[in-house]
């Protein structure tokens, strides 16, 4: 019975650290690729929200001010900004990445979202050993910037 209690602590130490562990991207474009095949496992029942902890300074300061001035409601981000919706239904996708010099890279992602052809591209810096993402650009029929959306007047 010692044995069980140990093992249950030694799991929920485990556990509870890898929770906490913040998002590591080595490779910009096979973490978008990642985030990609996760949100088309879970279409059916929505049950997957990517890593939040992965913007440059500048965006994470973006979202936390954009929390702040929403007071707990939907604040200037409306949508998914993964797949320019709320409502996404992904398939035919391709992601492609391009180096923009030693410390920044483009991915772009192509898909059809339900019934719209979806451009989306994301521009990665490098941070010490980490990639972090620090623009992402809608480039469809309605192009949108994250940036300029999450600086909006809710």
């Amino acid at each position: 019975m010692a044995r069980l209690g140990l093992a249950v602590a030694v799991f929920s130490i485990f556990y509870t650290l890898t929770l906490s562990a913040a998002t590591r991207i080595d490779d910009p474009k096979t973490f978008v690729s990642d985030v990609y095949r996760q949100l088309i496992a879970g279409q059916s029942g929505h049950d997957y929200t990517p890593p939040d902890d992965i913007y440059s300074a500048r965006l994470a300061k973006l979202f936390r001010d954009d929390r702040r001035k929403a007071k707990g409601e939907v604040g200037c981000l409306e949508i998914l900004f993964w797949v320019n919706g709320q409502d996404y239904a992904i398939s035919d996708l391709s992601v492609t990445s391009a180096d923009q010099g030693p410390d920044r890279k483009t991915v772009t992602a192509k898909f059809m979202n339900i019934d719209r052809r979806e451009e989306i591209r994301f521009d990665f810096l490098r941070n010490g050993q980490r990639w972090l993402l620090d623009e992402v650009c809608s480039i469809a029929a309605t192009p949108w910037t994250l940036s300029e959306i999450l600086r909006c007047s809710p």
